[in-house]
């Protein structure tokens, strides 16, 4: 008789059954951290060599819509100074932004109250 004989049949189908979800979850955790694990490994490896930090900022062109992405090597001690700055342009950005959203959001909210005040 072997392994398999002794058990319920249940118990390998629950195994199975469990199985899917485990696994899902295990692929969702990689795929979210596996990126950010080789960025990171990236990063380290730039200042290992270099002993600076690669930095991203946002070059603008003179159209507002000419804008690109530079990678730059930052000395350590700038790159928190540069970080600000780029963040506080980015929060600016999303504040005009979020301002655009709310008129729009006002602007329906008036017309549904006008479409409501004339159906009465």
């Amino acid at each position: 008789m072997s392994s398999n004989d002794k058990s319920f049949p249940v118990t390998g189908l629950m195994f199975n059954l469990f199985a899917i979800p485990f696994n899902f979850f295990v692929g969702f955790v990689v795929g979210l951290v596996a990126p950010v694990a080789a960025i990171a490994a990236m990063v380290f490896g730039v200042r290992f060599l270099t002993g600076k930090l690669p930095f991203l900022s946002l070059k603008r062109d003179e159209t507002p819509e000419a804008r690109s992405l530079t990678v730059e090597l930052v000395p350590t001690e700038q790159a928190k100074e540069r970080f600000e700055v780029e963040k506080q342009q980015v929060l600016d950005e999303l504040g005009s932004l979020r301002d655009e959203i709310k008129a729009l959001m006002e602007e329906a909210k008036a017309r549904e109250a006008a479409k409501g005040g004339e159906e009465a």
